[in-house]
């Protein structure tokens, strides 16, 4: 079974809201990517059933990286 993902948009104020669930991480990875090319804001996935942050993140357009790998994923609070 392929791991779903909901994909949010983090604005600069630091809030976010919740844009689109997705099944597998490369389709996560391609939704981040396809969001990011009309929006000025940054992107992230979190794994619905661990509830972890995932280790990529989608940055600005107008940024030099576009796609990011963190080095640890990180467990939300419920």
């Amino acid at each position: 079974m392929r791991p779903e993902y909901d994909i949010f948009e983090k604005f600069p104020d630091s809030s976010s809201i919740w844009r689109i669930c997705v099944s597998g991480q490369h389709e996560a990875e391609r939704k981040l990517q396809d969001l990011a090319e009309h929006s000025a804001n940054a992107f992230f996935a979190i794994e619905i059933s661990s509830r972890q942050l995932q280790p990529f993140i989608v940055l600005p357009r107008n940024s030099r990286e576009h796609i990011t790998k963190r080095s640890k994923r990180v467990r939300l609070r419920t």
